[in-house]
């Protein structure tokens, strides 16, 4: 399997999984904006809100448009991880755990969401429009981006840490060593990274801040996992047992 093979096979994947994240993102997402942004209005002015499209002030984009931006951003993020995946997937796929390249895609995958979903999410949780505090929107996104540089670092050393171990404690041991002391890497950073600089006022609902939290989680959930199981899927199958018998000719087999 060369890797124009794997990358086009990543691609296909991408393309459709971005397709379908999108569509997700405009029908379990751009709802709760919508909500947001209205409930943003209603805070700004003292008057009712509605369904957050009667603005008091023209926007540069309006909703329509920006909700056609994020279904093609959500498309170009799914391009960019089937790039980046089929060619990291291409490269390490023999020190990959597992016995078909189905299960390599998809523990990559697993361990890709976890890495820059996952555990980014829990610490530094997204929220929708009009509860962060713009003037802390730089800080927050170097608070985003070093959490994943820093979970990237970790899983790294980790792997490297279980490939040494490999050849010195049974695999039971490994695995329990290895994600013990994941478990504790990973607590201490989030208890040694600083918090979020924002605070949530009292007048936004919770619900609608988790109701977000949780829906675009999904979506990279979507993302991630649902990529790497078509991915996987797509990759060639090594033959079940007895079809090269089938495969043999007739004659080959009757001399056998």
């Amino acid at each position: 399997m060369t890797y124009a093979g794997v990358l086009k096979r990543a691609l296909l994947a991408s393309l459709v999984v971005g397709v379908l994240a999108g569509a997700y993102m405009l029908v379990a997402v751009e709802p709760v904006i919508d909500r947001a942004i209205a409930l943003e209005e209603q805070l700004a002015t003292g008057e009712p809100a509605d369904d957050g499209h009667d603005h008091h002030h023209e926007p540069l984009y309006s909703r329509g448009e920006q909700k056609g931006g994020g279904f093609g951003a959500m498309v170009l993020y799914a391009f960019a991880l089937g790039l980046v995946f089929g060619t990291v997937f291409a490269w390490r796929r023999h020190v990959l755990p597992g016995a078909t390249d189905f299960v390599r895609a998809v523990w990559l995958a697993v361990v890709g969401f976890a890495v820059f979903g996952l555990l980014p999410a829990v610490k530094y949780p997204a929220s929708p429009p009009g509860v962060g505090d713009p003037d802390t929107v730089g800080e927050r996104t170097l608070q985003y981006v070093g959490l994943i540089a820093l979970a990237l670092v970790a899983t790294i050393a980790l792997a490297r840490l279980s490939k040494l171990l490999r050849s010195q404690v049974d695999d039971p041991t490994r695995v329990v060593a290895v994600a013990s002391i994941a478990v504790v890497a990973f607590a201490l950073a989030y208890l040694l990274l600083p918090d979020s600089p924002d605070e949530i006022a009292a007048a936004i609902p919770a619900e609608l801040v988790w109701d977000f939290r949780l829906r675009s989680l999904g979506g990279l959930a979507i993302t991630w996992l649902g990529f790497g199981l078509l991915f996987g899927w797509l990759l060639p199958r090594p033959p079940a047992a007895g079809d090269d018998l089938v495969a043999r000719p007739r004659s080959a087999r009757a001399t056998s």
